[in-house]
């Protein structure tokens, strides 16, 4: 198994050093997959940057984690019960690796929101531009 496990950290730091993930959904099995492979990735030495922008940032906001009132299919019912909170496993991979938080400011614009409107896990707020600065050179997956 540890033989196993050497190989596949060696592989991740061969293949894709830089993981960009842009979350643009609400549905929390979405939210929950990206924050997963996110933290997860971080914690195995990847840098990983978040952008979350449009309806995505709808389970970041401050009043929807306190009420818990996230979009949902039946697994993502289940997962708001007995799962750890797609925000808990983003918090993880922020202290045990190197993950940024990014918010789209087009979006924020838009709905009128401040940072301090979202849950305490946002490094910045930006543009696409910077974003793509930022993600360059790396792997960008969508979800």
């Amino acid at each position: 198994m540890e033989k196993y496990l050497k190989k596949e950290e060696g592989l991740m730091e061969q293949q894709a050093p830089k993981l960009s993930i842009i979350l643009l959904s609400e549905e929390l099995e979405k939210v929950h997959a990206a924050a997963l492979v996110g933290s997860v990735a971080a914690m195995s030495g990847m840098e990983v940057n978040f952008f979350v922008t449009m309806n995505g940032l709808v389970p970041f906001l401050k009043e929807s984690v306190a009420s818990k009132n996230f979009k949902t299919g039946t697994v993502g019912k289940a997962l708001v019960e007995k799962a750890q909170p797609f925000y808990e496993l983003i918090e993880n991979g922020k202290e045990m690796g190197n993950l940024k938080v990014y918010a789209c400011a087009l979006a924020m614009d838009v709905k009128g929101w401040k940072k301090e409107d979202l849950i305490d896990l946002f490094d910045d707020v930006i543009g696409v531009t910077a974003f793509f600065g930022i993600s360059q050179g790396g792997m960008i997956i969508t979800m």
